[in-house]
Formats: C-alpha cells, structure tokens, sequence
C-alpha cells in the first residue's frame, strides 16, 4: 500500500470542494452581462436568461481599459479629495490612526485598507449592473403582465360568446315550443300592468 503526501491529500480534498459550492438549484435567474461595442446588436434575453448589455462607443473596442491608461502613480493623477484625507490624517495619532505614535497607533490600518479598496472599485466601474439588470427584470414581468392581461380578456370575450349562444340556442327552443320569450332582465319581468284595485 503506497502512502501519498500529504499536499497531495491537501490538493485532492481541495480539487472537490470548489465543484460543490459553484452548484446552483436548476431554476435559478441566468444573468449575462456583455459590454458591446459601437453598433453592435445586444443578444435579446431569453426565457431562462436575462442578457444586459454596457454599450461603449466604437473608439473603445480595442483600446486599454481606462483604468490601466497612463501612469497611476503620478501624484497629477490624484484625486484632491484624496490630497485632503492624507493631510487630515498627518497629524493623527492613538488609537484608530494606523500610526507609529501614540497608543495604539497600529490599529485602525485594516479599515483604512477596506475603504481605500473600496473607494478604488466604486471608482474603476461606472457601470451600474445591478440598475440595468432591475431594469431588465421590470420589462420581463411588465411584458408578462401585458400577455396575462390579453389572456385574461380573451377568456373574458369567450365566456361572453358562449352566453350569448346559449341565451340565442334557449330562445329559440322557446320559440319552436311555442313559449313566451323569456325576459331579458329582472326590469322586464316586473313589468306588466299592474293590479286594478277593486271598486266599492
């Protein structure tokens, strides 16, 4: 019996996890976000798909991604608001301050990390996804709205096609069974001529 490494035991466990988590329930919302270019024809979603398209002009479509353009250490490219923030924070120190003075001063480097990789993002992707797929999703259940709203009167004309044909069909089996027209509303039944009181 041959005893594999331990790494390999590592690498064997960890090949199968990934195929476990990336599993998705089969009715699951397919979203695809494409960026098209110019004139260029955006794929129609589908039943099972919502397909939203980023249109970028024609210049665009082989040109480095803007965010990759020029030198990104050149402090011309810096944001004043930026500038700002570092001056504010020069004189900081103590807890919180992600400094070498103070007490504590060591903390607060995690938080100052997040917000700046966040800042980075928010400000690398001008596209919002999330806006384009709501919107995406309201035409899709506004256009089924609209076909239910067509079924729904198709059903209600029918109903009304079939009552007038039975109402049609019953007069005229009344009328070869020489029987009086049924009324056609409560109004006319109750509209005879009324009793004559009797005279003293």
């Amino acid at each position: 019996m041959t005893r594999l490494p331990l790494f390999a035991l590592i690498l064997a466990g960890s090949a199968a996890v990934p195929a476990v988590a990336q599993e998705t329930p089969a009715d699951a919302e397919k979203i695809n976000q494409v960026i098209v270019y110019g004139d260029d024809k955006c794929e129609a979603s589908s039943a099972d798909e919502i397909v939203v398209c980023n249109r970028l002009p024609e210049s665009e479509r082989y040109r480095v991604p803007p965010m990759l353009r020029g030198n990104p250490l050149d402090p011309r490219n810096e944001a004043w608001a930026n500038k700002v923030v570092a001056l504010e924070r020069v004189g900081r120190f103590g807890t919180d301050s992600c400094s070498p003075t103070g007490l504590g001063g060591f903390t607060g480097c995690t938080q100052a990390l997040v917000a700046g990789a966040r800042a980075e993002r928010r400000a690398a992707d001008k596209t919002d996804w999330q806006a384009m797929i709501a919107d995406e999703r309201a035409k899709r259940l506004a256009g089924i709205d609209a076909a239910a709203a067509e079924v729904e009167a198709a059903v209600v004309a029918e109903e009304r096609a079939l009552a007038e044909r039975q109402k049609a069909a019953e007069e005229l089996e009344r009328q070869a069974n020489g029987e009086a027209p049924a009324p056609t509303s409560p109004d006319e039944a109750d509209a005879g001529e009324l009793p004559v009181p009797p005279q003293q």
